[in-house]
């Protein structure tokens, strides 16, 4: 298995970066989710994270996952990647842009596994990026474990939205 960052945009000099958790945040979690028929979007969800990008002047956004239902042979990476670009398109479509993806496939404690910061870590460094300036938004204590180490600020999605 494997540790993946992919850009999904050209890229300019970043100031500030919101960390997204997927599953729970902008879809719902419904247990390694892969099927696009099957698919909930958390609308609401979406709608706050991008007031939140356009409040607070963050110039890119990505995701952070852990996506261990590859490693498990629950689906293939080819169906992930299928399923996640057809996600980020949604996301567009509701002009919230998704610059990045970090992703493990690995299902045992790695490194690059949350609550392990690895993918954070990665981003952080690529974009040589300072840990004031970035916010990771999550809806598991994984999610805020893993934004702890990196000594980044974290909210959970069950907060903002209730905003």
């Amino acid at each position: 298995m494997k540790f993946i960052f992919a850009l999904h945009k050209n890229l300019k000099k970043a100031q500030k970066i919101l960390f997204l958790d997927r599953d729970g945040v902008v879809i719902r979690d419904t247990g390694y989710p892969y099927q696009k028929d099957k698919v909930i979007f958390e609308i609401e969800n979406i709608l706050k994270i991008k007031k939140l990008i356009n409040d607070g002047n963050f110039d890119l956004c990505g995701f952070v996952t852990n996506q261990s239902g590859v490693a498990r042979d629950i689906f293939t990476e080819i169906e992930f990647w299928s399923f996640h670009n057809m996600i980020i398109e949604k996301c567009i479509s509701l002009e919230l842009s998704i610059h990045f993806t970090a992703v493990n496939f690995f299902k045992n404690n790695e490194y690059y596994r949350k609550p392990n910061n690895g993918m954070i870590e990665q981003a952080m460094n690529f974009f040589q990026i300072k840990t004031e300036n970035c916010l990771f938004i999550g809806d598991k204590e994984t999610d805020e474990a893993a934004a702890s180490k990196s000594k980044i600020n974290f909210i959970y999605i069950q907060n903002l939205v209730s905003k």
